[in-house]
């Protein structure tokens, strides 16, 4: 009997996973458990592994293409059983591709016909291009093997003149000698994907600020209770717990919107936004709002560690249902996130210094932080948006609440 090879889901936010390597060859000796391909989906890198024991019967998804979760990536063949005993290649389809026959990456393909049962034949990277450039598929005509349409064909494409008119000409090459070429692949590449597919939501953003002088002092009141703990206290703690709480006084914020649902959730799980070289994780503090300010800061140390080794795991990449994203370090008062689909919100962390303010008819020196709240206003209204944030602005202003 033989053991089909599944593409899984791995958190609520993934609906497609692309095919980064195989890691065995068909032929291979496969052991239940072993890691049979490699996986880049959500931001993360992961492994499928083999549900049976056998050798790799056939591959039917080549590297480099990108696929819906449940598909079939191939197949175990087990003990007793022959190439004859697979079943047929199933024709795929995701969001990114139409359907395309797929061919065992063991044996030479044969020439793919432009068409295959009235539908156009065209390659996956370049049906991501057309999305990505807004070209209609339809009018393209493909000049790869057998009529197949390329990424060139699309790029032509977006570059011809439309409906008969003067189009403009497209920008003529740098003469500038290149130093280095960056390709959107691996990690920068599935960064530049979610980050277009949130660019495409309707968002709002908000822009508070909050008076955190008590959060401040706090702060560094907690510098030397947490030495034993060998760990510094940093604002984004008590951020983050600030939110969690939140959260919980305002379920609507805690939720996905998924097609026409809005689905309020029932964990309170905050993303947090890390810069790594190559790009942006975002790590999960799952429950957060069922544990303590220092458990907090714990794992989100760790977390951070684990992203700086690229060593976090698909749990602690996965079902976040809110994040936070800071740039107070690098002196930034306000910005407009993007959300992280299908969230529904997103705060971003501004500066937090001292400023003049006035307090009961006079001037004085107060630490004020810069809040901005993007939210998707499909799912989201922009009174209780600004009611959420107003209650984190609030629960960081008195953080008597942290203690106990």
């Amino acid at each position: 009997m033989s053991a089909p090879i599944t593409l899984p889901q791995w958190g609520m936010g993934m609906n497609d996973g692309e095919v980064i390597k195989w890691l065995k060859a068909v032929g291979d000796p496969v052991a239940k458990g072993d890691q049979l391909v490699e996986i880049e989906s959500s931001k993360v890198n992961a492994e499928v592994e083999a549900t049976a024991d056998g050798t790799l019967g056939r591959i039917d998804v080549e590297e480099g293409r990108v696929v819906d979760i449940g598909t079939v990536l191939g197949y175990v063949l087990e003990a007793g059983d022959s190439e004859s005993d697979l079943p047929e290649i199933a024709p795929i389809r995701s969001s990114a591709q139409a359907s395309v026959p797929l061919v065992p990456a063991t044996t030479a393909a044969a020439p793919v016909a432009a068409t295959k049962g009235g539908k156009q034949i065209v390659t996956p990277r370049a049906r991501r291009l057309a999305k990505e450039m807004g070209v209609d598929l339809a009018g393209v005509v493909g000049t790869g093997p057998s009529g197949r349409v390329t990424e060139d064909d699309v790029k032509a494409a977006a570059a011809a003149p439309a409906g008969g008119t003067t189009a403009a000409a497209p920008l003529p090459e740098s003469v500038v000698p290149v130093k280095e070429i960056v390709r959107l692949s691996g990690l920068r590449g599935t960064i530049a994907r979610r980050m277009s597919e949130s660019a495409a939501i309707p968002s709002v953003t908000l822009s508070t600020k909050a008076d955190v002088t008590d959060a401040v002092a706090y702060q560094r009141q907690l510098v030397g209770e947490w030495r034993q703990h060998k760990i510094r206290p940093q604002f984004q703690d008590l951020v983050i717990v600030a939110v969690a709480r939140a959260l919980n006084e305002h379920p609507v914020a805690n939720a996905h919107l998924i097609g026409d649902e809005v689905r309020i959730l029932d964990e309170v799980n905050v993303g947090i936004a890390m810069a790594v070289p190559e790009g942006l994780l975002v790590p999960v503090v799952k429950n957060a709002d069922k544990k303590s300010l220092l458990e907090i800061a714990q794992e989100v140390r760790d977390l951070a560690k684990k992203a700086k080794s690229n060593s976090l795991s698909i749990d602690e990449m996965t079902n976040s249902t809110f994040s936070i994203t800071n740039l107070s370090s690098y002196d930034i008062d306000t910005f407009d996130p993007l959300l992280n689909p299908p969230e529904i919100g997103i705060l971003g962390v501004g500066t937090v210094g001292e400023q003049p303010a006035v307090v009961d008819g006079e001037i004085v020196v107060r630490s004020i932080a810069n809040l901005s709240l993007a939210f998707d206003h499909r799912a989201w209204d922009g009174a209780p948006a600004a009611e959420f944030v107003r209650s984190i602005a609030r629960l960081l202003s008195d953080p008597s609440w942290m203690k106990a």
